[in-house]
Formats: C-alpha cells, structure tokens, sequence
C-alpha cells in the first residue's frame, strides 16, 4: 500500500510544480491541462473497472452492481473530458462551456450517486440518527455557502438560464455525493476499507472545490485553459484511482 501513496504523492507534487511555474509555458500548459484530464479519468475509469471484474467474479450481488454504478458514472466523467479536449484540442474552441460536455459529466452524477446510496444502505444499521441529522445539516449549510458565493457573479452576468443553471448544478451534486460518501466514511472508517473511503470523501471535496471554482471563474470571465481549478480536478481523479485500488486490495 505504501508504494501506491508515495505514487499518488509524486505525481500531485509534479503536478503542483508544473502549474506553479506556467507562466514560463502558457502554450504547454493550456494544451496539458486539457489532454491530460481525459488521460486521468480514463486511467481511473480502468482500475474502478478491476474492482467491478472481482465483484462480479467473486459475489455476483448487490456489491457487483454498487461498482458497476460507480464504474458507469466515471466512465461518463471520462467522457465529458474526452469531449472537452476534442472542442479544444481538436476543434480549437477556447471554453468550450456549456456543452455535449457537461451532459456526460452531469449524467455522470446519477450512477454514482445511486451506487454511494445503495452502498450505504446495505449497511445502515451502523447509522444513527444523530450522525445522519449533522451530516444533512452540515451538507445544508455547505449548499447555502457555496450558493452565496456563486448566485451573485452568475447572475450578474448576461449568460442565458440554461448556463447559470448549470453552473449551479455543478456544486450542489457535488455536495450531495458528498454527503453521502461522508455516510458511508463514518460507516467504515474503522474497518478495513476505511482507508478507501478516506479516499473517495476527499476525491469528492476536492471536486466540489474545483467546480466551485470553475463555476466562479467563468461567471467572471477569468477562467483559462491550465488554471489552478484544473489541477484539482486531476487531484480529484488521482484521489478516485488510489481509493479504488486500494479498495480493490483491501477486499
């Protein structure tokens, strides 16, 4: 397991490093930022898949389907990032927002959040009502917060209702995931897979961090191809890839 963290640790200080200093390679950085994404993803969409093989090989129940969601809705994230390097890379549209897209990457959510839901459900029992009432609050009050910092710039802006709505969906899917994966963190994290999910809670953070962002930016006409939000959005994957591969081994 070592092994995997010091990976994952090296690559995200490499990362880190590469986006700190583009400003000596604007060009590089705006053409990496948009094909590594899809590289990342798909990696991640590959190693969620070896943790469904297993599933099914060795269960064939309920948890074969809880992974098969998860694999679906990060298959669908890959690919929103494939599209969105095509409109860039490709097709040379500079922010390509909205678009074919975020339907992928907001279709992506459903899945995902079914396989979290049905996860956490099959153990439940482990809940109490205390837990799961601070963790609706908590998640409440990071839904106001997030709205309060976005409304105002989104809606100062002469966008159309269709990519306002969406710059709002982003962060308030990504809160509920979160919710629930939180759930399923105070379930597990003395158990074997607690590491796992660890894992997948700050995967999500960290995504709904980069949306948040994302959404900001955009709204304020500041966003660019290789800005910092970018590179949460890989930490997020990179989070994503060890949490299922640690998983995978833990099982």
């Amino acid at each position: 397991m070592q092994k995997i963290y010091k990976v994952g640790l090296a690559v995200m200080a490499a990362l880190s490093l590469l986006y700190a200093f583009q400003g000596y390679y604007p060009d590089f950085i705006g053409v990496f930022s948009n094909a590594f994404s899809p590289l990342i993803s798909g990696v991640t969409v590959i190693v969620s898949g070896f943790s469904l093989e297993r599933y099914w090989r060795e269960s064939k129940g309920k948890f074969s389907m809880v992974w098969l969601y998860f694999t679906a809705g990060l298959f669908l994230w890959f690919m929103g990032e494939a599209v969105w390097a095509g409109y860039t890379l490709v097709l040379g549209v500079e922010l390509p927002y909205p678009s074919a897209a975020d339907v992928f990457w907001l279709a992506g959510y459903v899945p995902f959040l079914i396989g979290l839901c049905w996860y956490v459900k099959l153990f439940s029992s482990a809940l109490t009502w205390k837990r799961l009432t601070a963790t609706l609050i908590a998640i409440f009050a990071f839904v106001v917060l997030a709205m309060a910092l976005l409304v105002p710039p989104i809606f100062e802006t002469e966008e159309n209702l269709i990519t306002r709505t969406i710059s709002l969906a982003y962060p308030i899917l990504d809160f509920v995931l979160f919710g629930m994966a939180h759930l399923g963190l105070i379930i597990f994290w003395r158990g074997n897979i607690g590491k796992s999910w660890l894992l997948i809670n700050a995967a999500i953070a960290t995504n709904a961090c980069a949306d948040i962002i994302f959404s900001y930016t955009t709204a304020k006409g500041i966003y660019y191809n290789g800005h910092p939000a970018d590179l949460l959005f890989d930490f997020a994957y990179l989070f994503f890839l060890m949490a299922f591969y640690i998983h995978t081994k833990e099982l």
